[in-house]
């Protein structure tokens, strides 16, 4: 944690723009030991895409359909540091699995901010509340929102028994005080907030100080701050360790060499334009 904040690492997803949600076990496996050691939350893996609608992508593109082989990959060393996917509710669907029968523990709704229908997100919600899972809503592209229509997200959340929200700022067009005023939007209604900041401005370290001060509930970051589908980068990991006051050791110095060697080894597969 950061102080009362939760941290996500969102390296396996993000980076998988890169190697095309290719990653060997090897490196999974360390990455998630990792997370554990050093008091990280939740490790991402990807996606929910339907794998007959987004051929060709690597297991963690298809968490529910590659289920039994992440399972033989993690499941021997689960522990305390929670697994999690991304749900892409405006792209095709995959059928997911119970939670009891899934090595993923919470769901993260992916819904951009301009196409979202509070309908169709019902539905989703209710959908993976009823099959067991610990449920996220991200809100993307959320820095072109206005204060209000976060307001209105806030207000869906806590009528659907949503504990958590994301704003991600996909654009890296957030400021500092609008991501003041987002977090009072959701806390002024005891709705937890959480952040995904992207750096393609550079300005993801700022951002992140000031949602750290005015008592974010969830954190994003990834390994060197690698990711993003156009390549743009994210808040590192690095950075919020060194406000959890942890240091890495050798296990980060390697992580990170290891992640070098997946985008070398798995560059034919990019997903990033």
């Amino acid at each position: 944690m950061v102080k009362e904040t939760k941290v996500f690492d969102c390296t396996i997803r993000e980076v998988g723009y890169q190697t095309g949600w290719y990653f060997n076990k090897e490196f999974v496996r360390d990455l998630y030991r990792f997370s554990i050691g050093k008091g990280i939350d939740y490790l991402e893996l990807g996606f929910f895409h339907n794998i007959h609608h987004d051929i060709g992508k690597g297991e963690y593109r298809y968490c529910s359909t590659k289920n039994d082989e992440i399972k033989k990959t993690l499941e021997s060393i689960k522990n305390i540091t929670k697994l999690s996917a991304m749900r892409d509710i405006q792209r095709p669907l995959s059928k997911l699995l119970p939670k009891d029968e899934s090595i993923i523990d919470a769901i993260r709704i992916l819904t951009r901010s301009h196409e979202t229908d509070f309908k169709i997100l019902k539905e989703r919600v209710d959908e993976i509340k009823g099959l067991g899972y610990q449920v996220f809503i991200n809100f993307t592209s959320s820095g072109y929102n206005s204060i209000d229509k976060n307001k209105s997200f806030a207000e869906f959340a806590k009528k659907n028994d949503v504990e958590v929200i994301y704003f991600a700022d996909t654009e890296s067009v957030m400021t500092p005080d609008y991501v003041i005023d987002s977090i009072k939007a959701c806390h002024d209604l005891g709705v937890k907030v959480g952040m995904h900041f992207h750096n393609k401005n550079g300005t993801a370290e700022l951002l992140a100080d000031t949602a750290i001060k005015n008592d974010v509930d969830y954190i994003d970051g990834t390994l060197l701050g690698l990711g993003g589908k156009w390549r743009d980068g994210n808040l590192t990991m690095e950075y919020i360790l060194n406000k959890m006051n942890v240091n890495g050791g050798y296990e980060l110095t390697r992580l990170r060499n290891e992640l070098i060697e997946q985008l070398i080894m798995f560059k034919d597969f990019s997903a990033a334009e």
